[in-house]
């Protein structure tokens, strides 16, 4: 693991220092003047409510736009470092501590963008939009996601990953303000804009956790960890529906990012450093030995794999709180039961953790989408689905975490596959290409948003195909074993572009 370095340069530090301190400071005053008196307005349940400001009332969000551009100024000039960085082993105390900021890092970063599909069914309300309509606010958000991946994957190579964490998690904080747009189409920018953050964090902290874990535990230690920060990132996004929309509204969802955003960006220290002038020396990344054939993916395949479950994972993101009310439940019966089909989703990610170590990556993966797609197939020809309206919900929000435990599983193998040297870049083009994939899931879902049935048989359909892609991945993976020369790793094969 990369050593933990002190920023060089006084003046760099001082302009960075002035950015930060702008941020939070226009952070924190428009999420305390979002709930004063004369911002809040009375709900249908004649209860107070946020509700949207006029720009001009709000100076506080562009100035901490401003503040952000001044961090990246700073950062940028540091300028690169004159001599490599030697790397140093963290202690298993150090280490766990890392892990633990990257997980819970991750774990709101997936928060964030489950977010999404609970504050359209409220938003739909207030604006009076349909179902495509409201599905442009998962497209700009999941736009800005695939965006993020690139830019941050890249800038992550020039100016070190701990600059990269602290303008991701500044954006993140400073964009949390969105909650108090007036207008839909402002709430679809700022959706934008927020997403370059999110979608900038996702694979920088993934690549965090691979360089953590040298050697043979690395994959299933990683998957593991983001499988959990995937059920737990849910389990926040619905729980933050459960107890505080129906006091609020649904614009709180949005502004609880401010003050757990700044919480993030306090723990920027802790990052540990790397770039392309400072990576660890091949003796500290530990013995270059075989991958079981459980655990490959292939370049082509990781990114076809990535665009569908990215299609199913956002898709169903976005839709399941509306179709969870979609039968007659109320805004609190819904979200309560989708708070308590997260809440057992934190064990289930244990026992899949245990799975993953039995039988490899791409067989859980392919069991995964079987199992799914078939008690999804059972229960639509069962036709309990349509008769019991809790049930439907319940299966939804099941084959919601279905999909996103097979999206957790393949950004950790990209990363335990790929050369240090390359791995961030790696891990955030196949984020890209998840986050691609997912920019028309709200759409096609939109098609068939009124039809539980339909969404249903479309994901399982789905999920089928994203188990032949990952049995076909091992197929071949086996093949180019046996064909290997002696001594000779298949991945160079396998993994190779062309």
């Amino acid at each position: 693991m990369a050593a933990v370095t002190r920023w060089e340069g006084g003046p760099a530090r001082v302009v960075v220092g002035a950015g930060v301190v702008l941020v939070v400071v226009c952070s924190a005053v428009g999420f305390v003047r979002a709930f004063l008196p004369g911002h809040m307005g009375m709900g249908m349940d004649m209860g107070p409510k946020l509700r949207g400001m006029p720009l001009p009332d709000m100076p506080e969000m562009f100035l901490a736009g401003a503040g952000i551009l001044v961090v990246l100024a700073g950062v940028l000039l540091r300028g690169p470092r004159r001599a490599p960085v030697a790397a140093a082993r963290a202690g298993s105390r150090g280490r766990g501590l890392v892990a633990f900021v990257a997980t819970t890092a991750l774990t709101i970063d997936i928060s964030k963008t489950s977010t999404l599909g609970f504050v359209i069914p409220g938003m739909r309300a207030e604006y009076g939009i349909g179902a495509s309509t409201a599905a442009l606010l998962a497209v700009g958000g999941l736009s800005g996601t695939a965006t993020g991946a690139l830019v941050f994957s890249r800038l992550a190579d020039q100016i070190g990953r701990r600059g990269s964490y602290l303008l991701a998690t500044l954006g993140f904080t400073a964009t949390s303000m969105c909650g108090c747009m007036p207008s839909f189409g402002g709430n679809v920018a700022m959706c934008f804009l927020m997403g370059i953050a999110v979608g900038g964090l996702a694979p920088m902290l993934v690549t965090i956790l691979a360089d953590l874990f040298p050697g043979g535990s690395r994959g299933p230690v990683v998957a593991a960890l983001s499988m959990v920060a995937t059920a737990l990132g849910y389990l926040i996004a619905s729980g933050s529906a459960l107890w505080l929309e129906p006091v609020f509204g649904w614009r709180v969802l949005w502004l609880i990012g401010a003050p757990i955003g700044l919480l993030l960006t306090l723990a920027t220290v802790l990052v540990p450093e790397r770039t392309l002038r400072a990576v660890a020396r091949p003796e500290d990344a530990g013995p270059a030995v075989p991958e079981p054939a459980g655990t490959a993916f292939t370049t082509r395949l990781q990114w076809l794999y990535a665009g569908i479950v990215g299609l199913l994972t956002f898709g169903l993101t976005t839709w399941v709180p509306t179709l969870a009310r979609a039968g007659g439940l109320s805004l609190t019966t819904a979200n309560t039961l989708l708070t308590v089909v997260a809440l057992v989703m934190v064990p289930c990610a244990v026992l899949l953790t245990l799975a993953y170590r039995r039988f490899g990556a791409i067989p859980l993966a392919v069991r995964l989408a079987v199992t799914t797609a078939g008690v999804l197939l059972a229960l639509t020809v069962s036709g309990l689905t349509s008769a019991v309206t809790w049930l439907s919900a319940a299966v939804l929000a099941a084959a919601l975490f279905a999909v996103n435990t097979m999206a957790a599983l393949f950004l950790p193998i990209a990363a335990d596959l790929a050369d240090a040297r390359r791995r961030g870049r790696i891990t955030g083009t196949v984020s890209f290409f998840n986050r691609a994939g997912g920019l028309l899931g709200p759409l096609v879902l939109a098609l068939v948003v009124s039809s539980v049935t339909d969404v249903l048989v479309a994901v399982a359909v789905l999920a089928l195909l994203c188990g032949a892609i990952a049995w076909y991945t091992g197929h071949r993976y086996r093949a180019a074993k046996r064909a290997a020369p002696p001594g000779e790793h298949p991945d160079s094969r396998v993994r190779s572009p062309t």
